[in-house]
């Protein structure tokens, strides 16, 4: 079923790819907003950034697709699947895996920049191996 979820993903974001880009991951998420103060670190944000965490985070379930030079944000069907709609996309040498916990509950969190505003990303148990392969894709080093 994923496979298929992540098929049309790709399909909804091939009108928006750059030349050169490739998609390389894509699942679906409840998407909440962390600031970096959660991890522990102490850093100044930037409005800039904190209106960029608050704008992905207006539709909470989501579906987030990485490319090889960005993440991007679409909304999520009633069914679950991948929307039309864009919520929000960050090119890949702004967005970092801060954290990754795998469980009954899986959850990622991506920090946005220097500042360490992001998102957190949470998964249920059946989309588990979806959380894993988001934080795979997302540990890669971005194309140049």
């Amino acid at each position: 079923m994923q496979q298929k979820l992540e098929a049309r993903a790709f399909e909804q974001v091939a009108s928006m790819m750059l030349a050169g880009e490739q998609p390389v991951a894509a699942a679906r998420a409840v998407v909440g907003r962390f600031a970096a103060s959660r991890l522990g670190t102490v850093v100044a944000q930037t409005a800039a950034q904190g209106a960029a965490g608050a704008a992905l985070t207006a539709h909470k379930k989501q579906f987030v697709v990485v490319t090889n030079r960005r993440l991007i944000f679409l909304t999520q069907t009633f069914m679950g699947g991948p929307g039309k709609k864009v919520v929000g996309e960050v090119p890949r040498e702004q967005a970092s895996l801060a954290e990754a916990k795998f469980g009954v509950v899986s959850q990622l969190r991506i920090a946005f920049g220097d500042a360490g505003d992001g998102v957190s990303l949470t998964f249920p148990r059946v989309d588990k191996k979806n959380a894993e392969s988001l934080a795979a894709a997302l540990r890669q080093v971005p194309a140049a």
